[in-house]
């Protein structure tokens, strides 16, 4: 496939009438579009690479989420080093279908065809794409799910200092607190972009069916705590609505107030107590989720499902 140039995201048109005339003005617009969505490091479907062809049966030959990462790398070159092409570094091991740079200048690099899977997630994999307890190998992340790099550095650590406004989130277990790179405008711009081009050709994929690798694998990983899903998902379907079921937990601080809020005693203090661990679990099983105690997406919208129905029971 060649080439792509691709417009940043435009919500403000989403409201006008002329979209036959919009449609008419593409060609022309695509002529200025700041950055690329390249096919430069498209790994080779055949054996020895880390590609499937297709999906499965078992999902009916369909995905059914995005698995969003980070590549704890500084650029995309050194991502697409390690992930794709011919012969990258992980060769045969891990890849993905898409990797997000952090600016227009380093643009997009789309490694694998949405219908094929790329060997993005599974390792270590307790929870499926919807939050369920993962139960064999037909839901693992490699075939459930495309999955999407953001090149971010992660967590500040030996030999990265955190910068100023690099803010602070916890991770699913509670106990440990990071600080963690932002993510760019620019990235957000091609991240959205990268996501109407997946949905787009899988229309079925609605707001809900997006996560990060930590919530599919929260003893394994913990990537991408901190992502702005909230921004991006609105940009993705153009709807302002979409509720913000990430940022407020991003700390323990905001998951007890929660738990409290849904009638949980979570004892004393502001760290993550044994009774926030079995109040969590509890949630959990009332609600169909995997009972591991770990604060994921699914846990978010569960939470503000549940609030909007109690309130509403109130009044409130």
């Amino acid at each position: 496939m060649a080439e792509e140039r691709i417009l940043p995201p435009e919500p403000e048109l989403n409201d006008r009438s002329d979209a036959g005339e919009r449609l008419d003005l593409l060609p022309q617009i695509r002529n200025l579009m700041p950055f690329t969505i390249s096919d430069r490091f498209r790994i080779p479907l055949r054996s020895g690479h880390a590609v499937d062809r297709g999906w499965t049966a078992a999902t009916g030959h369909r995905p059914m989420a995005v698995t969003w990462h980070w590549s704890a790398t500084a650029t995309l070159d050194e991502c697409s080093a390690l992930l794709g092409g011919e012969n990258p570094l992980r060769r045969g091991v891990a890849s993905a279908h898409y990797a997000v740079g952090r600016g227009f200048a380093e643009g997009v690099d789309r490694y694998v065809s949405l219908e094929d899977r790329s060997w993005h997630a599974g390792k270590n994999q307790t929870v499926r794409w919807d939050g369920r307890a993962f139960a064999g190998d037909d839901d693992k992340g490699s075939r459930t799910s495309i999955g999407v790099e953001t090149v971010n550095l992660g967590y500040a650590r030996a030999g990265i200092p955190a910068e100023p406004d690099w803010p602070r989130a916890d991770d699913p277990a509670g106990r440990w607190r990071m600080r963690i790179q932002p993510w760019t405008r620019q990235q957000v711009e091609m991240m959205i972009s990268a996501g109407r081009e997946i949905v787009g050709r899988w229309p079925h994929i609605g707001p809900r069916d997006h996560h990060g690798h930590h919530d599919i694998c929260p003893d394994y990983k913990v990537d991408p705590v901190g992502f702005p899903f909230a921004k991006v998902l609105r940009g993705i379907y153009e709807d302002a609505s979409i509720p913000d079921v990430w940022t407020p937990y991003w700390t323990v601080r905001g998951r007890r107030r929660a738990l409290v809020e849904l009638g949980y005693n979570v004892g004393d203090g502001g760290v993550w107590t044994p009774e926030c661990d079995a109040a969590l679990h509890d949630f959990q099983r009332r609600h169909g989720l995997a009972p591991n105690g770990r604060w994921s997406t699914f846990v978010g919208w569960k939470v503000r499902d549940t609030m909007s129905l109690l309130r509403f029971a109130t009044g409130s």
